[in-house]
């Protein structure tokens, strides 16, 4: 026994003694360098599978000790090709990494095509589906706020289906419409139609270079979005992507209305302040602190009444990607639920998104290609509509503090003269939308040859929506005395019925051939357009129900019904010509011929040309001492012409218009007679605006890449805008629109990004400033209205602040009788505005001109007013970063803009004003020469029903609506492959996500900057706070 034992210890120690060396550890080191020969700073060094590596020093060095020496290792680094090796052994491995030529041959989508971003000589920016995809958004439009140079977004309100977003390329250049051209697949569509996850790419055309190719309506600046492409190769798996998030909201930021008590003490005092009466006795005062006669006194804070606290918000989506056989397919499924803040359930959207794309190949060079979507929407608001003054949260603002929300019987309390805005929200009825936006496009493409196709497109774009708008009347009964009061009687509804249709055909053909050095690429084709537009609506009171009613259910001779049809046509041809030398010297010609509808048929043709050239430095022989430092180097300019078609006020603004008459018509017999009359005067002469801009740019990448900048200088003439010249009244007639109108804007934008990768840590940093100058040039000889607070001059910004420019508050100081005691204060020694009663605490102004050129001690609208600002946006900024390590990622966006100036009017800024317009917080620190002498309060003194001091424009009320916000900021993590790949995942990532979580101003405390001019009653911006996950099966 003993000799066995000895015999099998010997064979285990031959065993383990002969077992192959690969077990031992090894150090090992190394260099990498790249082709020039300079070292790779930061280079990751991981071994293949495993977690173990490190990153390479500023020689390029690196060392690592291997469990095993026969693993093999990977060199990554951003910018370059991936290598592995064999270690095999070895103690010395030397690498050399080449540039990664996905730089050089990245595209960017333009107009009619793609080309490669180095070869561009046009300004274009773009982001991808990375970047839309990096936080969960809403809609299209809120994800593009700061990501784009050149391009601002601004959401006037956070109300759920009606934000009421106006985007800007490179400002404001005409008094019309001045938004850009929005094109998804390469035809017209709606931003807010479309599912972000749906999105490839964004792109937009910011000069006249990248976007004449799009003629007449290109004046404003184009967006190009693209939609996800299908899988690349037949034998690539199927994909199954599923998302989903669900958060919550709440408002950026809210007035804090005064409570009763302080509301009755304020409005005492204003009465006092102008000799009247006070309101409100020592009895008043107790039946609300005691709450006694809880039917007539309550004390009630009513915003907080109409607007809760939060809602929330939850999305899913779900896309497939595929093949079958040689077809391509790709099908996504989005659904996106929102609560609106306001009580009651009385706003909210639900939205769904389907799309099916399908590629396939008919005959071995004919592929067809389908892209269907179909958008359902629910969109519900107030009967009431929240605009600026008006609907349920400007009335909130607007009912005295001291009056009950119920009865003591548990029914809805009367409000006075602002009816209960909380019982309208519940049980005033609805306004319910439900729209339907149908795209079908067909994309027919032969490829001729390598390098050349011929393509057709069909599109066919629906739009359906049906309103309901259902007021039902709210019967208020004081139970302490029976009075009655009805709201909304008789009751009533109406329905809004709206169908769009627009059709788009193209014939193109794309061409890129290269010879030797040169390349000659481009596109020439022809477009035609037809829209249709039909809106139909009808009403009827005395509803027998208010249950689902129908217009049956109401009186039918209360029935009211309108229509109306509009139709526009554009027929255009267009070509594009792109030439480079070796990819160092650039041009391209592009060429446009447009035929529109809108215009007499002698003034319907335009032509919209625009040449550009690049020069890339970088690739000249006497730059390859910078060859290991700059990767690209490109000077670019560019001038063209541009267009706009949607101008005047109507599809077909050369026309006269007619209005049907009554009045003052003799009878035939007994019915009254019909007649007709030339309202407005017609133009043959008028003709599409027309812009000319001139850019001056640069594109740099350096350092591998990591470094990259883009920069721009442009200058753009609008010319032929559209305006009404002054005419005799004698005309009896409107005038017609003229086109004399010319704006400028000038600008630069600067665009800088930094991305490096060391092994498992990346991180990415970028920033983007535009600055942008607008200025109207000529209004056609026109005298401008100076008679509101937004006025329109030459050589100042559209709609410019005009007022008076404010020193202060008066104090006892500035009156000749001064009676300090007695409080008696008269005959003030400071220039005043003649016919008011001033007293300390009044806003003083400063006195700038006269009759003879010189201060005359009084101030007058013809001598003392100057343009004060502008609510156009000088500086528009944002700056984004992303950190990842192993799984663990973090990312934030901050978005802003800087000088821009806002108004708050009404009751939105104001107290006592008028009758109904009730106290905030911050008016108790307002001027009191009793108890508050403070030249620098926060507000002036109050007066009952009077506004001299608030509604005399001046810098006194006029904001800095600047501000700096932490649009977002992201933590997530994804999941180690190991771990899901039984369950066939590919990536599973979780995530939380809030937005706008933080905004520094000096605007006023009760609003969002972001809309600058309001009276109060717009629907609040939100903050939200979504926790979320993303999973791929595959």
């Amino acid at each position: 026994m003993k000799n066995l034992l000895l015999k099998l210890t010997l064979c285990i120690g031959i065993a383990i003694l002969s077992l192959p060396l690969g077990a031992q550890s090894l150090v090992t080191s190394g260099t990498v360098v790249d082709t020039d020969g300079m070292p790779v700073i930061g280079a990751g060094v991981m071994v293949v599978g495993q977690s173990l590596g490190t990153i390479t020093d500023e020689s390029g060095r690196w060392t690592l000790e291997l469990p095993n020496p026969n693993v093999s290792l990977e060199f990554s680094s951003m910018g370059y090709n991936t290598v592995v090796v064999a270690v095999a052994g070895k103690t010395v491995i030397n690498v050399t990494m080449s540039v990664d030529s996905q730089f050089l041959d990245e595209v960017v989508v333009v107009g009619y095509g793609t080309q490669k971003k180095v070869n561009l000589t046009g300004s274009v920016a773009m982001i991808g589906s990375e970047e839309m995809a990096a936080r969960p958004i809403s809609n299209v439009t809120s994800g593009l706020q700061g990501m784009l140079p050149g391009v601002t977004v601004v959401n006037a309100t956070g109300e759920p289906g009606n934000s009421n977003t106006t985007i800007r390329v490179r400002g404001i250049g005409t008094i019309g419409n001045a938004n850009p051209l929005i094109l998804i697949d390469g035809v017209e569509g709606d931003l807010s139609a479309i599912n972000p996850e749906d999105i490839e790419s964004v792109s937009v055309l910011k000069d006249a270079a990248s976007a004449s190719i799009y003629g007449a309506r290109a004046a404003n600046g184009v967006l190009l979005v693209t939609t996800k492409n299908l899988n690349g190769a037949a034998t690539e798996k199927t994909s199954v992507t599923f998302g989903a998030y669900y958060g919550i909201q709440t408002p950026t930021a809210l007035p804090e209305m005064c409570d009763a008590i302080e509301f009755m003490t304020l409005d005492n005092e204003a009465r006092q302040n102008v000799g009247t009466a006070a309101a409100w006795n020592e009895d008043q005062f107790n039946k609300v602190k005691n709450n006694t006669d809880p039917n007539y006194f309550g004390n009630t804070d009513w915003l907080s009444q109409v607007m809760n606290k939060y809602a929330p918000q939850q999305n899913y989506n779900l896309t497939i990607n595929g093949n079958v056989g040689s077809s391509g397919y790709m099908m996504s499924y989005r659904y996106f639920d929102q609560d609106g803040l306001t009580a009651g359930a009385s706003t909210g959207e639900q939205r769904h998104n389907v799309r099916f794309k399908l590629n396939t190949k008919l005959i071995d060079r004919l592929t067809l290609t389908s892209n269907v979507s179909y958008t359902t929407r629910k969109v519900t608001s107030p009967v009431n509509s929240l605009t600026s003054g008006g609907g349920a949260i400007y009335t909130a603002m607007r009912i005295a503090p001291n009056v009950p929300v119920y009865y003591t019987d548990g029914t809805w309390a009367y409000g006075g003269g602002n009816t209960n805005p909380v019982a309208i929200l519940n049980d005033g009825g609805r306004s319910i939308t439900n729209s339907e936006d149908f795209s079908l496009q067909e994309v027919l493409k032969l490829d001729i040859m390598k390098g050349w196709n011929v393509t057709a497109t069909y599109n066919l774009t629906s739009y359906n929506s049906l309103r309901d708008i259902l007021k039902k009347t709210i019967r208020f009964v004081n139970p302490e005395d029976n009075s009655v009061f009805d709201y909304a009687s008789p009751n009533s509804l109406k329905n809004i019925d709206v169908k769009n249709t627009q059709q788009t055909f193209i014939l193109q053909t794309n061409f890129d051939f290269s010879f030797d050095k040169h390349n000659v690429s481009g596109v020439a084709g022809m477009s035609q357009e037809w829209y249709e537009g039909r809106s139909f609506n009808a009403s009827r009171t005395n509803l027998s129900t208010e249950k689902d009613p129908t217009l049956n259910l109401g009186d039918a001779s209360t029935m009211s019904n309108e229509g109306s049809y509009s139709s526009w046509a554009l027929r255009s041809g267009f070509a594009r010509v792109s030439y480079n030398y070796d990819e160092r010297y650039l041009a391209e010609a592009n060429l446009r011929y447009d035929l529109s509808s809108r215009f007499h048929q002698a003034n319907r043709g335009g032509l919209f040309p625009s040449l550009s050239a690049g020069w890339r430095l970088s690739e000249e022989p006497f730059m390859d001492f910078a060859k290991p430092y700059v990767d690209n180097l490109k000077f670019r300019a560019s001038w063209g012409m541009l267009g706009n078609q949607y101008v005047g006020s109507s599809d077909y603004p050369y026309l006269s218009i007619l209005e049907s008459i009554t009045d003052g018509l003799s009878l035939i017999g007994s019915s009254a007679t019909t007649g007709y009359v030339q309202s407005t005067l017609a133009n043959p002469d008028l003709t599409w605006e027309q812009i000319k801009m001139f850019d001056l740019g640069f594109d740099l990448a350096m350092l591998d890449n990591r470094l990259t900048m883009t920069f721009d200088w442009y200058n753009k003439n609008t010319e032929g805008i559209l305006l009404k010249l002054n005419y005799p009244a004698q005309i009896g007639a409107t005038p017609s629109e003229q086109n004399v109108g010319k704006v400028n804007n000038r600008g630069w934008e600067l665009d800088i990004n930094w991305r490096e990768q060391r092994g498992d840590f990346f991180y990415g940093v970028g920033f983007n400033l535009s600055d942008v100058k607008n200025k109207i040039v000529d209004l056609g000889g026109n005298s401008p209205d100076l008679s509101g607070y937004q006025v329109r001059v030459v050589g100042s910004p559209i709609d410019a602040f005009y007022g008076y420019i404010a020193e202060g508050l008066m104090t006892p100081e500035d009156f000749k009788i001064s009676d300090t005691e007695n409080h008696v204060y008269n005959l003030p020694n400071v220039p005043v505005i003649l016919g008011n009663d001033y007293q300390p605490g009044d806003i003083k102004y400063k006195d700038i001109s006269g009759p003879d050129g010189v201060p005359d001690g009084r101030i007058t609208p013809e001598y003392d007013k100057v343009i004060l600002g502008s609510n156009i946006p000088r500086y528009t900024y944002s700056a984004r970063g992303d950190v990842a390590w192993k799984g663990l990622d973090f990312s934030f966006v901050i978005q802003g803009v800087g000088k821009c100036d806002g108004y708050l009017e009404g009751t939105a800024r104001h107290a006592f004003q008028d009758m109904a317009a009730y106290p905030q917080k911050v008016h108790l620190e307002r001027y009191n020469v009793r108890t508050n002498p403070d030249p620098n309060a926060a507000y002036p003194r109050l007066t009952y029903n009077t506004g001299f001091n608030q509604n005399t424009f001046s810098t006194y009320w006029m904001e800095d609506a600047s501000y700096l916000r932490l649009k977002n900021v992201q933590l997530g993590y994804t999941f180690p492959e190991k771990w899901m790949k039984k369950a066939r995942i590919e990536k599973l990532r979780v995530y939380v996500s809030a937005d706008n979580l933080l905004t520094i101003s000096n605007f006023f405390y009760a609003y969002d900057p972001e809309t600058p001019v309001s009276k109060g009653g717009y629907y609040p911006q939100v903050k939200t706070a979504v926790l979320g996950l993303n999973v791929t099966f595959k």
